[in-house]
């Protein structure tokens, strides 16, 4: 194998694929990045831990010899970012099995791994379900991953719902159960099966830094354990997490007793002042209460060992009781609030008691929701 590539060219490509590469040591393949060069598909990299799998390609290479080579991914990720602008070669010996980098006047060379043991990626099987945006998985997984649990007995909670339900509703969904997040999208394609699939957040971190915001077409199609998400010259595969996603309806709430409206910027400074205030020994979260009377609000946050603080935020537009109290998981509040300071002024939040679920959501859009669920405290 020889080809000649841009350093830039080479080095978004292998950016794209490398970090699905295993960075264990218990299949040594498995820590590898494959290169195939070819006269029709042009370079053609893929890397996987068999959890999940990218395949990327590009035309922009001259290929002077067709062939593959595996070598560590990781190391040749980092090697070829260090490079100088300009042409690179990539020239594999099969005498001494090194993968040689020409560029400029300088070199050097890679050991390599017998890539007739690398795996083939599961991709028998896929039915196409559907499609969507980059934009739009986009926004939906941005809005919903970080309210996936990273640790839970129930492997269900640490990853990313896709639920289509009533045959052209996309409905992408997280929850940690001490919080959920959804985001609906109405499809565009004619009537389609109703289907579910839970893919694990790692997976959804290596979309969210590959996708485009843009109106190309990403085609999701899936097996009894696997999806793939795939757009031109591009492909991610997952394993899927098994099991039984609850049903989530049911703990988003349906009335309330107290609906405010706030700034959203205001709201978000409080929480950020609140959040240095250090937590307790005792409940080991930090917590902000919401003392709601009439229309201002009184925030708190107190720690035994550092002090308090209390601020009010005034003119609030406020229905239902306006005399309740409420303390919330600060970290997980704010996390909603930087979703939406950059989409609306006001935010909404529902209250069903001192004691039930709040709903948040942006008021003038109902595509999205966030449930979270307040804390007992006992200052």
């Amino acid at each position: 194998m020889k080809v000649t590539m841009e350093k830039r060219d080479l080095s978004s490509l292998t950016t794209l694929v490398y970090r699905a590469a295993s960075t264990k040591n218990t299949i040594p393949v498995l820590a590898g990045l494959l290169i195939e060069a070819s006269t029709d598909k042009g370079l053609l990299m893929t890397a996987t831990d068999m959890e999940i799998g990218i395949k990327a390609s590009s035309s922009s290479v001259e290929i002077i010899e067709p062939g593959s080579v595996l070598v560590n991914a990781h190391y040749f990720a980092d090697f070829i970012k260090l490079l100088p602008d300009g042409p690179i070669t990539l020239e594999l010996n099969k005498d001494n099995a090194k993968l040689h980098i020409n560029y400029g006047r300088s070199s050097g060379s890679i050991n390599t791994y017998r890539d007739y043991e690398y795996p083939d990626l599961p991709l028998e099987k896929m039915q196409e379900k559907m499609t969507i945006s980059s934009r739009i998985l986009k926004e939906a997984l941005r809005k919903t991953s970080f309210a996936a649990a990273a640790t839970h007995f129930r492997q269900v909670f640490t990853g990313v719902l896709f639920d289509i339900i009533n045959s052209n509703t996309l409905k992408v969904v997280a929850s940690d159960t001490h919080r959920l997040a959804c985001f609906s999208h109405a499809l565009k394609e004619d009537e389609i099966e109703p289907f579910k699939f839970i893919i694990p957040t790692r997976s959804v971190n290596e979309l969210l830094r590959i996708l485009d915001d843009n109106d190309q077409v990403i085609t999701i199609a899936f097996s009894e354990n696997n999806v793939i998400f795939a757009k031109d010259n591009f492909m991610l595969l997952s394993r899927l997490i098994e099991g039984q996603y609850p049903n989530y309806d049911q703990v988003i709430p349906s009335s309330f007793n107290t609906s405010f409206k706030v700034n959203t910027a205001v709201l978000a400074d409080t929480l950020e002042r609140a959040r240095t205030m250090p937590t307790d020994d005792k409940l080991k979260i930090q917590y902000v209460r919401f003392n709601i009377n009439g229309s201002e609000i009184m925030v708190n946050a107190y720690s035994e060992m550092m002090g308090e603080i209390e601020e009010v935020i005034e003119d609030i537009k406020l229905s239902g009781d306006d005399d309740i109290q409420i303390a919330f998981n600060t970290n997980y509040f704010l996390d909603v609030i930087k979703i939406l300071i950059g989409e609306c002024e006001e935010i909404e939040i529902q209250l069903s008691g001192a004691l039930g679920p709040a709903l948040i959501q942006n008021p003038k859009k109902d595509n999205y929701l966030y449930v979270l669920v307040p804390l007992r405290t006992t200052n």
